[in-house]
């Protein structure tokens, strides 16, 4: 394959990549074409996208990334999975498509340009999503506001619903002492 060539696919593969620091790489022999197609298909429809990766241009370019513990995983056929709506939702998905298919094998990847193994993978399945985590911060934000709003209207309420009492009391005996001077 002549250096042009080459040049051309590495820059190909950095492009696709588009400054992505999560990566995850997969074995997928053992799939038929059919199983192959439908694993691709389920992942583009989550906006996760898969490339077959010659080894060692794709070490040139994981190097260059700042993803270099990524080349002990480049080792036989491997592919590369990114995208998606963040790294757990990537690891999720491929995760469940590598159980579903029983075929294929994670081999590693990296999040946010740190190696991990393929152990990690499985851990980062089990975090929540990036929305949830967004509105677990913005929920833990806005407590202390919640609170001082419900302690600076507490006091207000209660005098509300003390001089509500005292108006009722004050008309109920008004009406109570008007009924005995009717009478005499």
């Amino acid at each position: 394959m002549s250096k042009y060539v080459k040049e051309l696919m590495m820059d190909q593969l950095r492009a696709d990549l588009d400054g992505s620091r999560s990566v995850l790489i997969l074995d997928l022999k053992g799939l038929d074409a059919i199983a192959e197609f439908r694993l691709r298909r389920d992942l583009r429809k989550k906006s996760i996208r898969l490339r077959a990766l010659k080894n060692s241009l794709a070490r040139r370019v994981f190097n260059e990334m700042g993803m270099d513990g990524l080349s002990k995983y480049l080792e036989g056929p491997s592919v590369a999975a990114w995208g998606g709506d963040g790294v757990s939702e990537l690891a999720k998905e491929i995760s469940d498509q590598v159980k579903n298919l029983k075929q294929p094998e994670i081999k590693g990847g990296a999040v946010d340009g740190v190696v991990i193994g393929p152990e990690q993978v499985e851990d980062i399945t089990k975090l929540p999503s990036r929305e949830a985590l967004i509105g677990r911060v913005i929920s833990l934000a806005l407590a202390p506001a919640q609170r001082v709003a419900a302690l600076a209207n507490a006091p207000a309420a209660g005098l509300l619903s003390q001089l509500r009492m005292m108006s009722e009391g004050a008309s109920g005996e008004g009406g109570a002492a008007a009924a005995p001077a009717a009478e005499g």
